[in-house]
């Protein structure tokens, strides 16, 4: 029971370090007529996205993390926007799917937990402390 606490602690450790850490996600996928999809990557400054969207009409915005508008675009069917993050914090790519078709969404963003995430890890390692307390308690006897 030791290990088991032990290895609950150096996961929760190796997690809560990772998910700090921005990795390179896909931004795929299909919008059906009349719906829209909310993209939110957490980022930090420096990182980079880039959004192309296709097919039927559709409006695109982009908002900062303090909610500034940084490109809204309306009756499109063609729009690609690159991106380099001058604030860290959430950003959110809203595309509304106005016309009568299919639209497509492709891309990539660098994108890390969010605040909340951190707190698995953290379960983690103290899940591992109360396991370690356990077992040295209960081998004493």
């Amino acid at each position: 029971m030791l290990a088991a606490g032990a290895a609950f602690i150096a996961i929760g450790i190796a997690a809560s370090v990772y998910s700090g850490v921005s990795v390179d996600v896909p931004l795929d996928g299909t919008l059906a007529p009349g719906l829209t999809d909310e993209l939110s990557p957490e980022m930090n400054v420096g990182d980079t996205a880039a959004l192309q969207v296709r097919g039927s009409v559709f409006n695109v915005e982009i908002k900062d993390p303090d909610g500034q508008l940084l490109t809204s675009q309306a009756n499109q069917t063609q729009y690609s926007y690159d991106l380099t993050a001058a604030k860290a914090g959430e950003y959110r790519f809203i595309i509304t799917n106005t016309g009568s078709e299919q639209v497509t969404i492709t891309g990539h963003a660098k994108t890390k937990a969010s605040p909340l995430g951190f707190s698995g890890p953290l379960l983690l390692v103290v899940t591992g402390i109360i396991v370690v307390g356990l077992s040295l308690r209960f081998r004493n006897r």
